[in-house]
């Protein structure tokens, strides 16, 4: 299972701010672009925040589960947990098939007990004893810069939107969306990546593996 930590702030430009932001990112030779992508959010929720990814800024102690879908790509899905943990933002991740999304949906989760991915073991416990269920739908079009040869990232989302996703198929290229942006503005969020030796790593880790019986 993949972990990320880092810090996050997030501010809201209006154009004017983010084309001057581009212009002295791409000014600064460290910088790199990465492509501009589609990134699909499947979110086990409904009260989203959706100019922070998810995540409510003022919750200390909440994780947000979401299949994570990039590029369309259903080759490459992904289950991810984002937590909030005294102001640093942790992020699992474990692979998935299209065909197991696709039983999710269905309600047929009895099979991720078994996974070999404790993350997945945990989303089990979720949607059965929390009673997580699908919720909100949302495609970001997303802009991301490394800064400076570092791991810290500036990115925008030139585009948020969503759709309540019960119904229909998640997968699907084309969904009737609607854009939760205002007209004229972009999301900036600043990453600045945490390095934890691996050694503490599991001492840091934010649920202890799932005993499913």
């Amino acid at each position: 299972m993949d972990r990320e930590v880092y810090y996050e702030s997030n501010n809201v430009l209006d154009l004017k701010d983010y084309e001057r932001m581009m212009e002295t990112i791409k000014n600064t030779p460290e910088n790199r672009l990465s492509k501009i992508s589609k990134i699909r959010k499947i979110y086990f929720n409904d009260d989203i925040n959706y100019l922070e990814d998810g995540l409510d800024n003022a919750s200390s102690d909440k994780d947000v589960y979401s299949i994570v879908m990039v590029d369309y790509d259903t080759e490459h899905l992904m289950v991810e947990r984002k937590s909030r943990r005294s102001g640093m933002i942790y992020k699992d991740y474990a692979p998935i098939t299209s065909q197991e999304c696709r039983k999710i949906f269905r309600g047929d989760v009895r099979w991720l007990k078994e996974s070999s991915y404790p993350l997945l073991k945990n989303l089990y416990l979720e949607i059965t004893v929390n009673l997580r269920t699908i919720g909100v739908v949302v495609d970001y079009e997303r802009q991301r810069f490394k800064v400076h040869n570092s791991n810290d990232y500036i990115q925008f989302d030139l585009s948020v939107r969503s759709i309540y996703g019960r119904k229909g198929d998640l997968l699907a290229d084309q969904m009737d969306m609607k854009e939760r942006l205002d007209a004229g503005h972009v999301v900036m969020t600043y990453k600045q990546s945490i390095h934890i030796p691996p050694i503490f790593r599991s001492v840091l880790a934010l649920v202890p593996k799932a005993e499913v019986s």
